[in-house]
This record gives structure tokens, sequence and C-alpha cells, in this order.
């Protein structure tokens, strides 16, 4: 019986493996793996189905080169570059890609004969571990645990019967009758306190479970004898801190700004009011501004990356992951200029590893726009002192030692405490349409650092701060 999409030559020219892996994995996206067949996958390709033999032996083959595909957009671990920063990206990475490939989820290590992209990826993970002080024994537990982490996340994520808030209200409604109160009060709180409230999405667990994971393998790096279950423990046990500086009183006016959805979101602190002021701003000239009309603030905190290397990572962010021992992955490395101004995460990594020999880190890459607005504004020398800051060393600076994941309750909580131990009241204000409140307290924590600036008590990291061919001083304030 003829085939229905008959092959003519012209086709049979164009047809190479690369394109049918390409349609094989654009056909599971679309449809889902029940629906890839060679049958399918012939017709959507305008072919006979015995022609792909020509270019896979069959469906397995074809199944281990679309995971090839999927490994091949995951992030690549630099062997050599921050073990946590780098395998945290991975991670993270990892769960963008599957989320676009749902049909690879429980599939990952599944193939009998996995490609390069497959081999290469498993290689980079073993060896930044390795030059990240791991034992050959530690470094297989890590990497389970690290796969376990993700591959099992992103099996509950992706099996979760919906996909809206509303969806997900509409379902607890449902089940959270009268009779599941009364047996289950703690599944009955934690669906209507925080599952089923707005803003709520399982995903955003995905970081900070992350975060714990990378913290119970700095133990077990340091304990290569002790279980994955010992090093988890030790990680959690509570630890005494130092405490940190003295409060400040707020004498001069300053403004601490972070990124948030609708723009970015300042803190103001001025002498003699009793709580910061929130503002909002869609750009960062817009919000200082508006800010200087109504008063004549010192310096502006921003927590962006201030001053863009040519070729070399920056000694202010490996600075700053020495002050977070055990959260340096919350420092990110900035990019090259070069790698910035480039159009797609694949051309930037390629011309950042030429540079500078790094790896492009998702997060790194999509702060791209918020970076390029700060680094145009600067060059229009605005008339005002601005600086760096990571909000996590001055939480860290002020607590004396650095905080839980921010996302968290615990992390929410102690932030709060820590800046009113420092002379910050909660402000008024914690969130709204377009930011959140770890966009606010980080806010506020940066106009600490600011305020620090203003006042001669700031420590800058380095000191003296690097200047690259942007001629902008680059180093982050404590």
């Amino acid at each position: 019986m003829p085939s229905a999409h008959p092959e003519n030559p012209r086709t049979r020219s164009a047809l190479s493996r690369e394109r049918v892996i390409a349609q094989a994995v654009a056909l599971a996206d679309e449809k889902g793996l029940a629906a890839l067949s060679m049958r399918a996958l012939a017709g959507r390709l305008g072919v006979e189905a015995m022609s792909l033999y020509h270019h896979v032996a069959g469906k397995e083959a074809l199944l281990d080169a679309m995971l090839d595909v999927v490994f091949a957009e995951m992030h690549l671990p630099v062997i050599g570059g921050d073990w946590r920063a780098e395998l945290r990206a991975r991670s993270v990475s990892g769960r963008t890609v599957l989320l676009r490939h749902r049909w690879a989820v429980g599939m990952m290590d599944s193939p009998r004969n996995p490609g390069q992209e497959s081999i290469r990826h498993h290689d980079a993970v073993l060896g930044c571990l390795a030059a990240g002080g791991f034992s050959l024994e530690a470094a297989g537990t890590a990497f389970a645990l690290l796969d376990s982490h993700l591959y099992g996340f992103m099996a509950q994520e992706v099996s979760l019967p919906f996909t809206t808030v509303d969806e997900l209200a509409e379902i607890g409604a449902t089940l959270i009758g009268p009779e599941v109160q009364a047996a289950f009060p703690h599944f009955t709180r934690y669906a209507q306190e925080r599952a089923i409230q707005p803003g709520y999405a399982f995903g955003n667990e995905f970081e900070p479970s992350l975060d714990l994971v990378l913290g119970a393998l700095e133990v077990l790096r340091a304990n290569p004898g002790a279980s994955a279950t010992a090093a988890a423990a030790s990680h959690s046990t509570p630890v005494a801190t130092p405490a940190g500086p003295d409060p400040i009183e707020v004498t001069v006016p300053v403004l601490g700004v972070d990124a948030c959805p609708f723009g970015w979101v300042g803190a103001l602190l001025v002498p003699g009011a009793p709580r910061p002021r929130v503002i909002l701003g869609e750009t960062i000239g817009q919000l200082v501004e508006m800010v200087r009309a109504d008063v004549d603030i010192l310096v502006v905190g921003i927590d962006i990356p201030i001053g863009l290397p040519d070729s070399t990572p920056r000694q202010a962010d490996a600075l700053a992951r020495k002050e977070l021992p055990g959260r340096a992955s919350t420092v990110f490395t900035t990019l090259t200029r070069s790698a910035y101004l480039a159009d797609t995460r694949v051309e930037a990594d390629a011309v950042n590893r030429r540079l500078s020999g790094q790896g492009v880190g998702a997060q790194a890459f999509g702060l791209k726009a918020k970076i390029l607005e700060v680094d145009s504004w600067l060059r229009t020398r605005p008339t005002i002192e601005v600086i760096e800051v990571h909000p996590e060393v001055s939480f860290a600076e002020m607590a004396g030692a650095p905080l839980p994941p921010k996302r968290t309750p615990e992390g929410h909580d102690q932030r709060l405490a820590t800046l009113a131990a420092s002379g910050i009241a909660r402000p008024s204000v914690l969130k709204g349409s377009g930011y959140a409140p770890d966009d606010v307290l980080d806010a506020c924590a940066v106009a600490w650092s600011a305020h620090r600036r203003a006042t001669g008590d700031a420590r800058r990291l380095p000191d003296p701060p690097e200047v690259f061919s942007d001629g902008i001083r680059a180093a982050i304030h404590v």
C-alpha cells in the first residue's frame, strides 16, 4: 500500500540523522512519548518509515539519541570552577530542560548505549566533584543524591494533577471537606495556609531543597567517610553564630534596590522615618530619579553586578563566596561583557568559555537584561554614588553567619529578625503586584550596606576594586 506521504528525491536528500532526531524530539514534546513511533515520525517527515533506518537502527536507538539531545541542553559543569555554583546551575538548568521535554523524565539514565553528550555530561559532573575535593566514593554518593533530587522532584512535578493556581484551589476545595479537616489536621493546615494560597507553586520548592542537598554535600566533602544521611543531619544541626555589627542609626538618606518582576523595588532609609519606605520603578533610572525628586539621597546600592569583566572572573564574586560558607552557590559568576552582548545563552556560553574558560549559568544569563540596563544607566554618569551590594553577604555580615534560603519560612523570619536587630524595622509593605517579600527584604539589606558606605563603615570586596575596560569600579560592598 503506498504511503500517504510518498518520499521524493528532494525530501530524501534533505533527510539526515540530525533532522530525524530533532523531529522525534519535537513530536514527543508535542504529543508525548506514547505518540512516537517510526511510522508516526516518518509521516511527520513526509518519508517512508523504512528510510528512517538509514539514520537510526530502530526505536531504542532513536530514544537514546533523543536523550542525548536533552543532556546537550543542560548546563555542563565547569571542571575547576566553584563546585557548588556549577552543580547548582546544572540542576536548575536540568529542571528547565525537563519541563521542556517532559517525556524524558524517568528516562535520563536508561540508555544501554548512551551518546557522547550523556557521557560528556556525566564526566563533567564527576570531574567537577573531584576538582572540588570529593573522594571517589564521596563523588559517587554526591552524584546519586543530586540526581535523586533532580529526577525525583521532576517526576513529582510533571505528574501533579493541576497546572494553575485556580485548578489547585478547585481540587483543594473538593478534597478538604469536613471529614478530612477533622481526621488530618496537619495536611489541612498545610493545604489551606500554604499550598492553595495565591502565589504558591510546587516548583518554587526546587531551589530551596536543592540548597539543602548542596549543604549536605559540603559536609560529605569535608567528611568523606560519612553517609549522606549523617551529612544531612550534621548540616541541619543549629550552630551558634557570633553577633554581627552594632545596629545602625539612620543618619543619612540612602536607597537599596533589588530587581523584581515589576522592574525594580527600592527600600528608602531616611533619618527620622520609623521604617523603610518601599518604592517601585519600571527602570532603574526612573526609580532613582523618582526618589531624588523628594529626597537628596547620598548612596544608591543595587543588587546587580556592576563592572563587567573582559576575560577573567571577577574577584568580587570569588570573595563574596568566601563570605558565605555553605551558601556560596547564591553568588553566581558574572559573565564577560562580550558574553552578555550575545543574543542567546548558547552563544554566550561559547563566548564566555573562549574568553574566561567559564561556562554560562542560567541565573547569570537570565539577568542579562537587568545587568545591561544598569550598565547602560551608569554610562550616563548619574550624579550620585552607585555601589554593588549582594544581600546574602550583607545578611551574613549582620547575623554573623549565612542565613537559610530566603524563600523558606525560616529564611524569611530570620531575615526580618536580622534586619530588626541591625536597626532596620519591618517595612510596612512586604509584597504586592510584581514584587515578593524576598525582593523587599533584599532591598532592605542592600540599603543597610549603602548606609554603611555613606557613613564610612562598609567593607569592599575586593579593596581596592577591580577596574576593567569599561572604567567602572567592580566591588561588592558589605
